[in-house]
């Protein structure tokens, strides 16, 4: 992948500012959290875990945040995400949801794949993360709209958590700190 050119860093630089998006998941699914540098328009990091308690996800995302500079989350709150917001925020965690409707995916789908098409985004070059992108598809309903996911026997959380990323961080959301 062209854009798998990203450095990892383990900490926030003093100055740049960073985002989080967060996708929930517990046993079948993984929770990931993507870190995006807005100063570099790149991902940085990936937190990736399953079979993982919601309350050490939470403290997970909390250390992820202070080590980035206090970074804002962006975390999808559809079925198990709204406890996870309402318990973040009683954390004093500089967080906000995101529900994800057919509309919604497509919008921050659209903007990640325009960042791309662009070469606006960088990404780290790790095997797990370049095999769900590549994978991710989309299929036309009997209805005509598209639905956005992986393939059987996949996941898409490493998508959907880089999208909400990318969203949080480039795409004028008011509530995101200048």
């Amino acid at each position: 992948m062209k854009c798998a050119t990203a450095t990892k860093q383990e900490k926030g630089i003093p100055g740049h500012q960073y985002v989080i998006g967060a996708d929930w998941g517990r046993t079948n699914d993984a929770t990931v959290f993507m870190v995006v540098d807005v100063q570099g328009a790149e991902q940085v990091y990936m937190d990736r875990m399953l079979d993982t308690d919601f309350a050490s996800q939470r403290n997970r995302l909390r250390a992820l945040s202070s080590k980035f500079n206090n970074a804002v989350c962006l975390v999808e709150v559809n079925s198990i995400g709204q406890p996870q917001l309402e318990a973040l925020q009683a954390m004093d965690i500089s967080v906000q949801g995101f529900m994800t409707t057919n509309a919604t995916k497509l919008e921050i789908i659209s903007a990640l794949q325009l960042a791309f098409e662009q070469e606006k985004i960088k990404i780290l070059n790790e095997p797990q993360i370049i095999s769900e992108m590549m994978a991710y598809q989309a299929e036309r309903l009997p209805s005509g709209l598209l639905r956005y996911g992986a393939p059987e026997g996949m996941h898409d959380d490493i998508v959907m958590a880089l999208c909400l990323a990318w969203w949080a961080g480039f795409n004028g959301q008011n509530w995101l700190i200048s």
